[in-house]
């Protein structure tokens, strides 16, 4: 991956889930242009405040508690975590069979963060998880929720994956119609446009030459 400046606290938020935007830390897998932006532990938890997946108080508790190697372990198991949902993601993307190995550690995961965690009933008669402000399960157990709430909820039709080479972001398209293509249209869509406008250009002078 290229040599760059980590953009997580302000990285567009274009998933639709938190799990997919966690995804959607990094870009371009595989490719020439590929990019990371969870270089060190603090990216993630700067990530995760930015992201709302938990607030500016467990964050900074979340710093405080991920010194040396806790913390580079830590990073290391949140960046299996996300691969994993984007290969997952990748392969609903694609109707084919997600890895076993994939499937099995995004359930592991979420069953260790559970078991840190607390059900609490609010008012009104519902129920929510409460992962309180230690890593990993702050991070890693709503987003582990979030990936299965998506996985298990149906309309998995409306996951879909950037077709752009350079990003492959995948998002949940929420459009009335499901006919959304990129994962934001005032970046990756509109540079598509641009491409094929040049090229069309390209085209166009060629055949004048010809005449």
């Amino acid at each position: 991956m290229s040599d760059h400046p980590s953009r997580a606290g302000s990285l567009m938020l274009v998933g639709g889930l938190p799990a997919l935007d966690f995804v959607n830390t990094a870009s371009g897998r595989g490719g020439p242009w590929a990019l990371e932006h969870l270089k060190a532990p603090a990216h993630l938890v700067l990530w995760a405040e930015h992201a709302g997946v938990v607030s500016a108080e467990t964050a900074a508790a979340a710093l405080d508690r991920l010194p040396g190697e806790e913390g580079r372990a830590f990073l290391r198991r949140a960046l299996e975590v996300r691969e994993a949902i984007f290969r997952i993601g990748t392969a609903v993307t694609r109707k084919d069979a997600p890895l076993r190995a994939d499937l099995f550690l995004l359930k592991q995961e979420a069953a260790h963060a559970l078991e840190h965690a607390d059900l609490e009933a609010e008012a009104g008669g519902a129920f929510t998880i409460r992962f309180g402000d230690r890593p990993p399960a702050a991070i890693l157990g709503p987003l582990t929720q979030s990936a299965l709430s998506l996985f298990l909820g149906g309309g998995l039709e409306r996951l879909k994956q950037c077709p752009a080479p350079d990003c492959g972001w995948l998002f949940y398209d929420r459009s009335k119609n499901n006919s959304r293509r990129w994962c934001d249209m005032a970046t990756c869509g509109n540079r598509e446009k641009a491409q094929r406008f040049r090229a069309g250009e390209g085209r166009g002078l060629k055949a004048e030459r010809l005449d």
